[in-house]
C-alpha cells in the first residue's frame, strides 16, 4: 500500500481522535460529521428560478381593464408583472435547509460556508453565462452592524469570499448600508427598504460598468435584493442576477410537471 492511498485513513483516524475533544455533528443532529451525507445532499440541487415568488421584485408592466386580443390569444383584464432580475435558489427555506442556514448564520458553524459557496457558485456561473459575462463581481447585501456584532462576523461577505475561491466570480465588497431593518417589519414596509453605497470602491465599480451578482442567504420578499438592485443600477453598475441559499417560497409547478 503506497502513501497516497493512506491519507484517506490517516485523515479519518485524525479527525476520529479530534472528535473525542470536540465532536462533531451535523446541524440535522446526527453525530460524527460536520455535514451528514443527506444534508450535503441539498446542496446539489441545481439553482430553481424563484424570482415570480417574490412580490417586492415585480414591476408593473401592463394593465387591462377589459379584455385583449393578443397573438391570437384572449387576455383577461387585469395586470401584468415582470420581475426586474433573476434570482437563484438551491431550494424552500424548510426543514433540513432552514436549519444548515440558521446553524451557519446564527449558530456559530462558520465551516458550513464553505460547502454552501461550493453549491452557490453553479447559480453564479449559469447567471454570467446567460448574460456572456466571463467573471461576474460577487456583492452581499449588507448586515446590520447590530446583526454582525451578534453574530461575530458579517456572513454574507464571507460567502462571497468563499464564491470567489471556487472561481465562479470575484468578490466585490462595496460599502453600504440598508436604512431599516427586516425584522418585524410588514410587506409594505419591507418594499420600501433602501440602501446606500458609500465609498471610492463603489463609486469605481459605477465608472467601471462592471457586471455584478447579488448573493444573499434568504429572500423572503425580495425587498433587500430590490434595494440593492436599485443601489447598484443607480451606481451604474449592471446587476445580472441574484443567487441565494434559499427561498420563503419556491414556484407552484404546473399541470404539466413544468416550473
Amino acid at each position: 500500500m503506497d502513501h497516497v492511498s493512506l491519507l484517506p485513513t490517516i485523515r479519518e483516524i485524525a479527525a476520529q481522535t479530534c472528535s473525542l475533544v470536540a465532536p462533531r455533528h451535523c446541524p440535522c443532529g446526527q453525530e460524527g460529521s460536520w455535514l451528514c451525507r443527506r444534508c450535503a445532499g441539498l446542496l446539489d440541487a441545481p439553482g430553481i428560478r424563484v424570482e415570480s415568488c417574490c412580490d417586492a421584485l415585480q414591476h408593473l408592466t401592463a394593465a387591462r381593464v377589459h379584455e385583449e386580443q393578443h397573438g391570437g390569444v384572449l387576455l383577461p383584464a387585469g395586470v401584468d408583472h415582470t420581475p426586474m432580475l433573476p434570482v437563484l435558489a438551491l431550494g424552500e427555506y424548510s426543514g433540513p435547509l432552514q436549519r444548515l442556514v440558521l446553524a451557519w448564520k446564527n449558530g456559530g458553524m462558520l465551516h458550513l460556508g464553505a460547502p454552501l459557496a461550493r453549491a452557490l457558485g453553479p447559480s453564479v456561473a449559469r447567471l454570467a453565462d446567460e448574460a456572456g459575462v466571463a467573471e461576474p463581481a460577487l456583492v452581499p447585501v449588507p448586515s446590520r452592524l447590530g446583526a454582525r456584532l451578534r453574530r461575530g462576523e458579517d456572513h454574507t461577505a464571507e460567502l462571497v469570499r468563499e464564491i470567489a475561491r471556487t472561481g465562479a466570480g470575484r468578490s466585490l465588497l462595496l460599502r453600504s448600508t440598508p436604512t431599516t431593518a427586516q425584522e418585524g417589519q410588514g410587506s409594505r414596509q419591507r418594499r420600501t427598504r433602501q440602501i446606500r453605497l458609500t465609498g471610492r470602491a463603489a463609486r469605481r465599480a459605477g465608472r467601471e460598468q462592471i457586471a455584478v451578482v447579488i448573493v444573499d442567504d434568504v429572500v423572503t420578499t425580495g425587498s433587500t435584493l430590490r434595494g440593492m438592485h436599485e443601489a447598484l443600477t443607480g451606481a451604474g453598475m449592471s446587476v445580472l442576477g441574484a443567487a441565494v441559499v434559499a427561498s420563503a417560497r419556491l414556484p407552484v409547478p404546473d399541470p404539466g410537471g413544468f416550473l
